[in-house]
């Protein structure tokens, strides 16, 4: 899924004093020989758009197969081995079938950063994740397929009104195992002590980055703003270290420049934890050199923090990015007791009857031409009913978060309306390989106009009346799902 905040394009030229007026206060900290690439890249630099391939959705386009289908020329992102750059692009990727579909996300290759400098073993088994500050969900996406979406993610933002954008991306992408909240971070180490295997804080941060993009566009920052964003990046990191298991890994992220934003926090946490964290150093996973600093003006910071990553613009044609790979070697308690959650039965959501559970699971199969039920029980799931609604809900979260006021949790299977039950299309993109109910390719043509929200001709490769014809392009795509209304096909969303 596409969103404003993860989209990598240039912005216009009133940045170009600005980049100027950031690079002036971040030179020193660039190798003098370089200083002229930087001028010229914060000046000039134009990011192409990039996107990261969905390894569940693979079947619904390989890099080779987009390029050739939409004219680009991908150049594959060096630190990401799922991300590709679109140097040229006939058609813009977030108009696609397959973008609709969930095949990839669009975002910026720096934002790519964070999860790739992980270890696959990381991730192995059936971790217990935390995407801290998650809104819109294109590192959360990362972070479901460097899972696999096995184990759990706990997708966090403190802003209720970006929570809206999280839960769509994350239902576009087909990520079943995550659960969707609303709360400030800072509460996070104290609710759940030494809990997680691995934590991802993408700290809110001032995007002092050289290069102005629509998703961080820079503007002026006065230096007492600055120093109260660290101290609440601080804060943040603080209550996730809380919350890591001993053993576990964090990644610290930002979008910005700024020293005092990036290692001097990072510094902190060393000196707040002492012996119980670590910095791991990730730069063999890099194809450049790209270490953190260890001193700027008159403060000088642990030497570890050079272990980090920035990513300058001038080496990396990305826009700048900071990042650090922090390891809890062992328990370091600092943490409140846990408050009360509101109930689960509170949420809007209920278990169904043991008869409820039989009729709705011969209705999916009915409906998918396939055992819906049993795939979710297989994937460690079970069916929960939200008003007219069911869903797919990871046990983990009944079992472990239940008392948790989440926002959304697994995946919406189906609803039911006058005409019956209605297939989710999302949850349809996710499955496409099982259902086995009949699939209705559509030309061209059709597919522009069904887009378009225009009703279709039924014609005569529609013969069954009802509910749900799952659509396809040409090339097996699906683009949704209709109904037949007397001699039309209209749309069910």
């Amino acid at each position: 899924m596409a969103e404003k905040s993860k989209r990598s394009s240039r912005r216009g030229a009133p940045t170009e004093p600005l980049s100027e007026t950031m690079l002036a206060r971040f030179e020193r900290l660039i190798p003098e020989d370089e200083r002229a690439a930087a001028s010229e890249a914060a000046q000039t630099l134009t990011l192409p758009p990039a996107i990261r391939l969905n390894p569940a959705k693979s079947a619904f386009g390989t890099i080779d197969n987009l390029s050739a289908r939409y004219g680009w020329t991908a150049a594959p992102v060096e630190f990401c081995a799922s991300g590709y750059r679109l140097t040229e692009a006939a058609v813009a990727p977030g108009t696609t079938v397959e973008h609709r579909a969930g095949a990839f996300y669009i975002m910026d290759s720096a934002s790519m950063i964070p999860v790739s400098l992980v270890e696959d073993s990381v991730f192995a088994g059936k971790p217990l994740i935390l995407d801290m500050a998650a809104s819109p969900g294109g590192k959360t996406t990362h972070l479901v397929s460097a899972s696999g979406d096995r184990g759990l993610i706990l997708a966090n933002d403190s802003s209720a009104g970006r929570i809206g954008a999280l839960r769509k991306v994350l239902k576009n992408y087909g990520a079943r195992n995550q659960l969707v909240t609303n709360f400030s971070g800072d509460w996070i180490g104290e609710w759940f002590p030494e809990r997680f295997d691995f934590i991802l804080l993408d700290a809110p941060c001032s995007m002092q980055s050289l290069i102005s993009i629509d998703s961080h566009p820079m503007r002026p920052i006065s230096e007492r703003e600055e120093a109260a964003l660290a101290e609440r990046q601080s804060r943040l990191l603080t209550a996730a270290l809380n919350a890591l298991r001993p053993g576990g890994q964090l990644v610290y992220s930002t979008c910005t420049l700024s020293p005092l934003e990036d290692e001097a926090v990072v510094d902190s946490a060393l000196k707040r934890f002492g012996r119980t964290i670590d910095i791991l150093d990730v730069h063999r996973r890099l194809p450049r050199p790209a270490p953190g600093i260890s001193a700027f003006g008159s403060t000088t910071l642990d030497q570890r923090t050079e272990r980090a990553v920035r990513l300058w613009p001038h080496r990396f044609k990305t826009a700048g990015f900071f990042a650090a790979l922090l390891i809890k070697k062992e328990s370091a308690p600092d943490a409140s007791s846990p408050p009360a959650f509101r109930p689960f039965t509170k949420s809007g959501c209920r278990l169904p009857t043991a008869a409820e559970e039989r009729e709705t699971a011969a209705a999916l199969e009915d409906l998918f031409g396939y055992d819906a039920a049993a795939d979710v029980a297989a994937k460690e799931g079970t069916l929960v009913f939200r008003d007219e609604e069911v869903w797919a809900v990871p046990n983990r979260v009944l079992s472990e978060f239940a008392e948790l006021p989440a926002k959304s949790m697994g995946m919406r299977i189906a609803s039911r309306r006058s005409v019956g039950w209605v297939a989710d299309f999302d949850w349809t993109t996710h499955v496409w390989g099982q259902i086995g109910a009949e699939k209705i390719a559509l030309d061209p043509p059709e597919v522009e106009r069904w887009l378009g929200g225009q009703e279709l001709q039924r014609g005569d490769r529609v013969r069954t009346k009802g509910t749900n014809l799952f659509l396809t392009d040409r090339n097996g795509v699906p683009i949704g799902i209709g109904v037949v209304s007397g001699e039309r096909v209209r749309s069910l969303k």
